[in-house]
């Protein structure tokens, strides 16, 4: 069975061609495929500042500087999965139910061929809809969830779904598992005095100011040990990191992880039983230098080559 392949970098120069996740095909047949990329351009649902429905066009440009070969994994990606940029599912910029519906339908179809999927969004509020087609084909999820925010408010401005919800929804539905999930980073003033209770009471929280004195390795580890062996989703908002690192975001906050801190995390996924990832909120126009999609496309190619590696290790 062929693999596909990226566009030879040495032979047609990073700049030229058509932008798509690495340099990969796009191809929108899953059934002989392991991992795709998906773009889910939707950003109506944010509360602050927008943008991030651009950012799977910005992150697709910045990823073509993005070279196969993991050194530290010692893998090259689409040698051991299956690897192509699906393209994006489709939106509606002026409706979010039926959008959630669009992205529910779309990852659903990804999902029944057996393929897995890394999007990126989009703001925050695109997991849950995704969440609930995950589920249905690998059942109640343990979360690893990188964030400055929890996003587990009950509403915004009187509304269920925005980015602000997505995992109150999801934990009514019965789509995470709750001791199974850990929040990573959080951090930020605060509306209200009792914002942090709810996510406290159900999950493990490792904000950013116990992460920064704690050793990589221990935190890794305290992941590990939370999500077991149940099947493993990875959403990771831009905004986990500090502005230094990731300025183009809608709702950035100070003393957030380094580029080095996150990668630590995503590299700790390796053996667990990882069947879906996002990255989201990054907003282009809110950039500088283009610095947060080039971040990105970093980090997308660390979460791709934990599916290449967790493939290879079966």
């Amino acid at each position: 069975m062929s693999y596909p392949e990226p566009v030879d970098s040495m032979v047609y120069p990073r700049y030229s061609g058509i932008a798509t996740f690495m340099r990969l095909p796009h191809m929108t047949d899953t059934r002989e495929l392991d991992v795709v990329f998906v773009g889910v351009p939707f950003d109506t649902s944010a509360g602050y500042r927008v943008g991030a429905r651009l950012a799977p066009r910005a992150i697709r440009d910045c990823s073509s500087q993005v070279r196969i070969h993991h050194p530290t994994h010692d893998v090259t990606v689409h040698e051991r999965i299956r690897i192509a940029d699906y393209g994006d599912v489709r939106t509606d910029p002026f409706d979010i139910e039926r959008t959630y519906a669009f992205i529910t339908e779309g990852f659903d179809a990804i999902y029944a061929t057996g393929c897995k999927t890394i999007a990126v969004g989009g703001d925050h509020g695109i997991t849950y809809p995704i969440l609930r087609a995950v589920a249905k084909h690998h059942g109640a999820l343990a979360l690893v969830h990188i964030d400055a925010h929890t996003d587990t408010h009950d509403t915004q401005f009187g509304h269920k779904l925005t980015h602000a919800t997505p995992f109150r929804r999801a934990h009514e539905e019965g789509l995470i598992i709750p001791g199974k999930t850990v929040q990573l980073g959080i951090r930020g003033s605060l509306f209200y005095p009792d914002d942090l209770k709810w996510s406290k009471e159900q999950y493990r929280m490792l904000p950013a100011h116990e992460i920064h004195r704690r050793n990589m390795d221990d935190v890794v580890a305290e992941v590990r040990d939370v999500v077991g062996g149940a099947p493993v989703y990875f959403t990771f908002d831009i905004d986990g990191m500090d502005p230094s690192c990731a300025p183009g975001t809608g709702v950035p906050e100070i003393g957030g992880l380094t580029s080095w801190q996150v990668m630590q995390i995503i590299r700790g996924l390796v053996g667990t039983n990882l069947v879906g990832a996002d990255l989201v909120e990054v907003s282009p126009p809110c950039d500088v230098n283009s610095l947060t999609s080039i971040v990105a496309a970093q980090m997308l190619f660390e979460i791709a080559s934990v599916f290449a590696v967790n493939k290879a290790g079966r």
